[in-house]
């Protein structure tokens, strides 16, 4: 079983679509396929990946690590989606409507705060950053749109540090590395078994061990948006406990209410189909997992090349790790291949189960 895309991935490899992938296919508990294929670098030396081969998950760190923080913080008490950003923040000059941004805002992506800010830019040092997000020009009022907002995060991680008195990478130590039982998973690496991101002009070097997000890298490689690293068998561990809706080795990781909650839709009509967190797959809205996953599947995807979802209807669940942007931005080609692998394994799995 699931031939077919095993064969789509080493093209991919072969095609030049991304250097490595290190990946594994399950439904709920069970894992049916995992394995890894390709060069963890390519350049300046070709060095071969294995099984344990960690990669910079990206933007998977939004739901792997803080959104999972949130949920966990929402269940205690500690913190409530209507929460606004004048509880936490100083909002004297920031622009019309950004007062009353709420957490579910934030994680929904629809609190209007922009996209992208080079905070190297704008702020002498890390500790500026929030001021500079908070008095960012809007690109919609909020709740009127999805913008899919890396800041955003980043003022949701830095609320959960200010409520904790902790910062993100022991908050995530605590309440998913050592209970997801994650052991490989973390931020800024010491290990050498890393996968190499780009060139980066700006470090005169292929990026290894660094996160390769230019904000989290000012951060100092632990953000909200970004940072995590991780390896596959970690990583099948949290695809387990998403399919399996909150449960993990029989035990209630994520209580069912909280992640019936995360995986709603809260943003039907608009630009993306949104959860708290999750990216869901809606009718007539392109889902970065193919054609073939159910009406409100759900995970996420990373810059670098990495995603996981989870089928709503049947509990499979797909990941795929890759250093794409190895060999560049353009990632072109790695959508057609990422969008093939995962037709080629729900079609597999549903002719064998179904």
């Amino acid at each position: 079983m699931f031939c077919n895309a095993e064969q789509i991935l080493s093209e991919g490899v072969n095609e030049k679509a991304f250097p490595s992938a290190a990946y594994a296919v399950g439904c709920k508990n069970e894992v049916f396929l995992k394995g890894v294929l390709g060069n963890r670098q390519e350049l300046p030396t070709k060095i071969k990946a294995d099984i344990d081969t960690l990669y910079d998950m990206a933007s998977l760190t939004k739901v792997v690590c803080t959104t999972m923080i949130a949920l966990k913080f929402i269940e205690s008490g500690k913190l409530l989606l209507t929460d606004t950003l004048d509880k936490y923040y100083d909002m004297t000059d920031a622009p019309d409507g950004r007062a009353g941004v709420t957490v579910k805002q934030l994680m929904t992506h629809t609190s209007g705060i922009t996209p992208h800010i080079a905070l190297s830019k704008y702020a002498a040092d890390p500790r500026g950053k929030n001021e500079v997000i908070i008095k960012s020009e809007p690109v919609c009022r909020p709740g009127e749109q999805v913008y899919y907002s890396c800041m955003g995060y980043m003022l949701l991680a830095d609320i959960l540090e200010k409520i904790s008195d902790k910062s993100l990478d022991e908050l995530a130590c605590e309440y998913v590395f050592v209970p997801l039982k994650m052991e490989r998973s973390g931020f800024n690496p010491k290990e050498e078994n890393v996968a190499a991101t780009e060139f980066s002009s700006v470090r005169n070097t292929y990026i290894k061990g660094k996160v390769h997000d230019e904000n989290a890298y000012f951060l100092g490689g632990v953000s909200g948006n970004a940072g995590l690293f991780s390896c596959v068998s970690d990583m099948i561990n949290y695809a387990r406990m998403i399919s399996c809706r909150g449960v993990f080795e029989g035990k209630q990781y994520i209580s069912s209410r909280m992640f019936d909650i995360a995986v709603h839709n809260f943003t039907s009509g608009k630009a993306e189909a949104r959860g708290l967190g999750f990216q869901l797959c809606a009718e007539d809205i392109t889902f970065p997992g193919g054609d073939l996953f159910s009406v409100g599947s759900y995970g996420h995807t990373g810059f670098t090349g990495t995603s996981v979802f989870a089928d709503n209807e049947t509990g499979l669940w797909i990941l795929l790790l890759t250093n794409a942007v190895h060999y560049g931005r353009d990632k072109t080609k790695y959508f057609c291949y990422r969008r093939k692998f995962h037709n080629a394994v729900v079609s597999e799995f549903f002719k064998k189960h179904y």
